[in-house]
């Protein structure tokens, strides 16, 4: 991209221009503008951008409307009349990134003499604001230290029993979806590695990843996998099977995680929800309040991003908890 001084950009357009043919000027304006950083947009941008300025342009033109008087009820009326690709209403963020873009079009304008009234957009950026970013739900400091020891005090009798302290402590020891848990298989778990280690397949926006088994979860695994190769559902591929030999119904683990959570003499504080969610999250807050670099949990949790990652540093307030490797 090439960087260029604001001071040595032509003026190429003229009142007359965005009123006589507006998408000819918006694009002529486009491929003329630097972005905050100091560069002109991309072609892919500046296409974006046309398609989204050549939409609100057919809106005008439909109800007779004018760039120079047009106020904010209509804006905000073509704003909800959005819709997405399948025909459903256009998600807020949608909406948002037209009134960013359609706001710096105005604000353009006036500047140019076309408008010379406010700014149409700048009333409703309060209603059409960002969603309020919700904080990954949690166990409280350090809680995941006694969700672990209240999973494992339970004396095992039954094989269900050793299925279940397993495949807990799993969970909030290698940062797994629930998802990925119930379809986790034989061949994806390598315990003699060093450390060990579980292979998971990417799904969905999910991309492959090596997640890592801390110490505290390693013998648990153990030993349900030694009991599983006595069952017969032994051949089955799926870890955590089921009675009936197949996989788990999701279900059945939200129950067994709730009924820890959820204990009356548990004293734990779960923050947003009860679910194996939590203690996914609760395994990434501990790992970046032991100050694991980010890009290190970002590969961990299976991040397409880093500022998902990001979102855990918030909650990480005691850089106490679960001993992690």
């Amino acid at each position: 991209m090439e960087q260029l001084d604001l001071l040595d950009l032509p003026r190429i357009d003229t009142s007359d221009s965005w009123l006589k043919n507006p998408r000819a000027a918006f694009e002529n304006w486009q491929r003329n503008t630097v972005h905050s950083d100091g560069f002109l947009y991309s072609e892919r941008s500046i296409r974006q951008h046309c398609a989204m300025w050549n939409r609100f342009v057919d809106y005008l033109g439909g109800y007779e409307l004018d760039v120079r008087t047009i106020q904010s009820d209509k804006l905000a009326h073509f704003l909800d009349g959005l819709l997405g690709k399948d025909g459903s209403p256009a998600e807020d963020s949608t909406k948002r990134r037209y009134l960013k873009l359609l706001s710096a079009v105005f604000e353009h304008l006036q500047e140019a003499g076309v408008r010379r009234s406010a700014n149409p957009c700048t009333v409703l950026f309060k209603y059409f604001r960002p969603a309020p970013d919700r904080s990954p739900v949690a166990l409280a400091s350090q809680d995941d230290e006694k969700f672990v020891a209240m999973v494992l005090a339970e004396p095992a009798r039954f094989w269900r029993d050793y299925r279940d302290q397993a495949m807990m402590v799993l969970i909030i020891g290698s940062g797994l979806y629930a998802s990925e848990v119930i379809n986790l298989e034989m061949d994806q778990i390598v315990l003699d590695a060093d450390p060990p280690y579980i292979n998971v397949a990417a799904h969905g926006k999910v991309p492959e990843r090596k997640a890592p088994i801390v110490p505290f979860a390693r013998e648990p695994l153990r030993q349900w996998l030694a009991l599983r190769a006595t069952l017969p559902a032994a051949s089955e591929q799926i870890v955590f099977i089921s009675g009936k030999g197949g996989k788990m119904l999701p279900a059945t683990l939200y129950r067994k995680v709730q009924s820890i959570l959820k204990a009356n003499d548990a004293t734990l504080h779960p923050r947003g929800g009860f679910g194996p969610q939590v203690l996914r999250n609760s395994f990434l807050m501990r790992q970046l309040a032991k100050d694991k670099p980010v890009d290190v949990v970002k590969q961990w949790a299976g991040h397409v991003e880093t500022k998902s990652t990001l979102r855990y540093r918030r909650l990480v307030v005691n850089p106490g908890g679960v001993e992690a490797e």
